[in-house]
């Protein structure tokens, strides 16, 4: 039961920090306190007359561990491998779907640094000034900080919406607005 109590604390700080090692050693510690528990269950099962329940059990949890195993390297590999979870692309894609004043968003990117993500997206908005373009800007950005607690940097590129004149939505008219130009 401890080393359960400790897999949960360390796996919740894990995922709450975005930290696929800590994750990791959570995993870890709940796979040794199964492996402690399937072992005295095997015992008591020899001790009970069932000689067949000690290679029994160590098969499980043989199966269990590299089942265990099989996810952390995914995991962890990912990072390695400069990868993103496709649900944390979900929920910033729709942290911005849902503001009234996106129209469409063309794309999102988003990469772990550490322990933090960094991101851009371009979206669609009827935004005619730069000022227009900033206000978008930076409640998309605050939406998808409040929606993905993990993110540090989030750079929203503004591209008019066709319906606010001509030319509009061209790439050498984008609105970019950076973190660094609000301070």
């Amino acid at each position: 039961m401890g080393n359960e109590a400790v897999a949960m604390y360390r796996i919740r700080v894990g995922r709450k920090i975005g930290s696929a090692a800590l994750v990791a050693d959570g995993v870890h510690a709940r796979t040794d306190g199964f492996t402690s528990l399937a072992a005295v269950i095997g015992a008591a099962g020899v001790l009970l007359g069932f000689p067949l329940a000690d290679p029994i059990i160590g098969l499980l949890i043989s199966a269990m561990i590299a089942v265990l195993l099989v996810g952390t390297v995914k995991s962890v590999g990912r990072r390695l491998m400069d990868g993103i979870e496709p649900e944390l692309v979900e929920r910033a894609e729709h942290a911005l779907e849902h503001l009234p004043e996106i129209a469409e968003v063309q794309q999102v990117r988003l990469r772990w640094m550490g322990h933090r993500l960094h991101g851009d997206a371009v979206v669609i908005a009827d935004a005619s000034t730069a000022e227009q373009a900033d206000q978008v800007a930076l409640a998309a950005e605050a939406s998808v900080k409040k929606h993905l607690p993990n993110v540090d940097d989030m750079t929203i590129r503004v591209r008019p919406s066709a319906s606010v004149g001509p030319g509009a939505g061209s790439g050498s008219s984008d609105i970019l607005r950076t973190p660094e130009q609000h301070g």
